[in-house]
């Protein structure tokens, strides 16, 4: 047998007696440490927003050739891992860097001097990631709304379930303020749109446009119910229709849209497509329009590609709908500092009528709405007159983004208003909550003295706007409402029309 080597011994004692030196990487600092690192110690962040390429991508490249990096990225490490990561924003930069060291092998771009933070979370992480994107990086929507339905994720533990409100409020918490309204459109794109035009999404297609698919949608799906369709077939057809529409182009042809599902809707429900255009289109417009109109919408611009045999009964529907003009909007103050009218409004509005948690019409209305029922010839219209004012009421509430403000019931107008003293009163908010208010009589409550103010409130500068004009001895004043543009003035009147019909269709029950 071969005697043992002094090595061998010097093992064998080690393995006995003295444990190898753990090769463990070395703890992180527990405070913020500036720290030299290199391309190799780094990683992107794997659930980064961007989903697409930065569209400054080829500036940021020459800006960085030519200065350097003036802001290094800050980073982070999870525990028990190697690689540091990314720790808000700043992938992209990290992307440009690796590409200029495989280029020009120079050093400054191979080391970097970077802000070391410490590891707090995944939501934490992904959140700041979120706000540095949107805040300097051109986020699409869907790159947005695919990060929040994340956030969700991370925030709900195993058997919670967080509303979209506690889901905003968090958000906000977190350094990304968004408003509850603002996610229900982001999961309505996720779920409705993203399956069926995901090309479009991610090419830009903006805020606005998006809106206006997304009411097309829930009009379209609620003229099918009124004719009882199934609700499933209803989803085929959506997709089936909308997917036709799906390219590399920022851009939908709202148009064109609803005349294709209008015409496939026509023959699935055996129904003519004069009388689908006329209940999207009747006393308003079937779509809010809140931007500059889109490639497409004019009358004679329809796409003859998807050319269908309701084209010209649907021209003619849009033929008195009015060009949409941007109007001149009333300059706006803090509604925090408005002293001394709109304060004592919306204060009396909120204590005074909110005991129950909402806004409901008035007795009086449900003693002559349980009457008018009894009379089942009018049951129909009635009902059809509800619908029609809530789709109305919240169509006004979107464009205040306050799609939690209106609520359908089945009983005096068709809608009630629901408060919700944590909600913040932008002029917006503020102005469409006094209209609806009015309507719904919520103010006969309201002392005297305050109520007064409310006809100045409304027509002054909400319909006017002249509450920017001096008078004669009356100097100009604004209250912090914006004045309604054309298309929501046009919402409002359909709005007054259809409940004054629903008032005297109800009263003729009664006779």
């Amino acid at each position: 047998m071969k005697p043992p080597t002094s090595e061998d011994v010097t093992r064998q004692l080690q393995q006995a007696h003295f444990p190898q030196k753990s090769r463990e990487q070395p703890a992180d600092p527990v405070g913020e440490t500036a720290m030299v690192v290199t391309l190799e110690q780094l990683r992107p962040y794997e659930l980064n927003p961007r989903v697409v390429r930065n569209p400054l991508y080829d500036e940021l490249k020459a800006s960085i050739r030519e200065r350097g990096l003036d802001h290094p990225p800050s980073i982070t490490r999870r525990p028990n891992e190697q690689h540091f990561i990314i720790r808000n924003g700043g992938n992209t930069r990290l992307s440009i860097l690796s590409e200029l060291w495989q280029e020009t092998r120079e050093e400054r771009f191979f080391r970097l001097n970077c802000l070391f933070r410490p590891w707090q979370s995944e939501s934490h992480a992904l959140l700041g990631h979120l706000a540095e994107s949107d805040l300097h990086g051109q986020l699409t929507f869907i790159e947005r709304a695919l990060a929040v339905a994340k956030l969700l994720d991370m925030f709900q533990g195993p058997g919670e379930s967080l509303s979209q409100r506690e889901l905003a409020a968090r958000l906000s918490q977190g350094g990304y303020p968004i408003s509850q309204s603002h996610i229900s459109r982001m999961f309505d794109a996720l779920e409705f749109l993203l399956p069926s035009i995901p090309q479009v999404l991610y090419a830009g297609l903006g805020k606005p446009n998006i809106e206006r698919v997304i009411t097309l949608r829930r009009r379209a799906e609620s003229t099918w119910n009124q004719y009882f369709g199934d609700p499933q077939q209803f989803a085929l057809l959506w997709i089936e229709v909308l997917s036709a529409f799906d390219d590399e182009k920022p851009e939908l042809d709202a148009s064109d849209l609803q005349d294709e599902l209008i015409a496939k809707m026509a023959v699935n429900l055996n129904q003519s497509p004069r009388v689908l255009a006329l209940d999207l289109h009747q006393d308003s417009r079937a779509l809010p329009n809140p931007g500059p109109p889109m490639p497409g919408l004019s009358q004679q611009g329809a796409n003859p590609s998807r050319a269908s045999s309701a084209d010209q009964i649907i021209e003619s529907a849009r033929a008195s709908e009015s060009p949409n003009v941007e109007p001149g909007m009333a300059s706006v103050e803090d509604i925090s500092n408005l002293e001394p009218r709109l304060p004592h409004i919306l204060q009396a509005l909120g204590s005074e009528l909110s005991e129950a948690g909402h806004f409901e019409v008035g007795d009086s209305h449900r003693s002559i709405t349980s009457a008018a029922n009894d009379r089942s010839g009018s049951v129909n219209d009635i009902r059809s007159l509800r619908e029609r004012c809530a789709e109305l009421a919240q169509d006004l509430a979107m464009y205040a983004d306050a799609d939690d403000l209106v609520l359908r019931q089945s009983e005096g107008l068709g809608f009630i208003l629901a408060l919700d003293r944590d909600t913040t009163l932008t002029p917006r908010r503020t102005g469409v909550q006094l209209l609806l208010s009015a309507l719904l009589r919520l103010q006969d409550d309201v002392a005297w003295a305050q109520r007064q103010q409310l006809p100045a409130a409304l027509f002054g500068q909400l319909l006017i706007g002249a509450y920017d004009l001096p008078f004669a001895e009356r100097p100009a004043l604004t209250i912090g409402l914006e004045r309604l543009p054309d298309q929501q003035l046009e919402q409002l009147f359909a709005l007054i029309r259809h409940a004054r019909q629903l008032i005297d269709t109800t009263l003729s029950t009664l006779r």
